[in-house]
This record gives C-alpha cells, sequence and structure tokens, in this order.
C-alpha cells in the first residue's frame, strides 16, 4: 500500500511539473474569431462594427474590459499563445468546413 501512495505521489508530481502547454480557453478563442470576422466584414470603425462588437462580447459573456484583458493574457504570454494560435486556426478551419488533418498510422505501429 505504501508503494501505491509512493506512486501516486510520484506521478501526480510529474503530471503536475509536465511542460505541456496549457489548453485553450474556447469560449476566448471563438470571441476572438467573430471579433476578427466582424472587423473584416464591417471594418474597423464603422458604428455596424462596433454593434457587432458588442453583440460578440454579449454572446460570450465578456465586458469589453473582461475581453481584453483574457486577449492580453494571451497575447502577452508565449506559453498560451501558441495553443491559442493553433486553437484559432481549428476554429477558422472548421467554420469554413476544412476537416482537420489526422495524422495515419504506419501499419503494425500503435
Amino acid at each position: 500500500m505504501k508503494r501505491f501512495a509512493f506512486f501516486c505521489a510520484v506521478a501526480f508530481a510529474f503530471c503536475a511539473c509536465s511542460d505541456s502547454p496549457p489548453k485553450a480557453d474556447d469560449r476566448l478563442v471563438a470571441a476572438f474569431v467573430e471579433m476578427r470576422v466582424a472587423e473584416q466584414i464591417y471594418g474597423g470603425d464603422s458604428p455596424t462594427a462596433r454593434l457587432a462588437r458588442l453583440d460578440v462580447l454579449k454572446k460570450y459573456g465578456y465586458t469589453r474590459e473582461e475581453y481584453l484583458r483574457a486577449a492580453n493574457k494571451v497575447l502577452d504570454d508565449d506559453k498560451l499563445w501558441l495553443p491559442f494560435q493553433a486553437a484559432v486556426s481549428d476554429r477558422i478551419d472548421s467554420l469554413l468546413g476544412i476537416p482537420k488533418i489526422v495524422p495515419v498510422q504506419k501499419k503494425g505501429k500503435k
């Protein structure tokens, strides 16, 4: 029993200290993509663009300040940026109907 407890403690410590990148916040990714789409469709400063951005913020439950704080946190941290960028790319591809590429495994390998 002591070995099991020791093994669990070591496994937990190993997992907690791993360098795996954090998962991107799906809500922020979706809001970010829709904000960029609104900007592309309506321009940056038009009244329609402002209304579209407010609708996006409301849809995803952000205030302007919360959204900017969350986006800036990601943009300022390299460890957060790469997973976020990949998630944004995946989100855009899914909206465009581009299938996600799944690596093919060679026969006999698992």
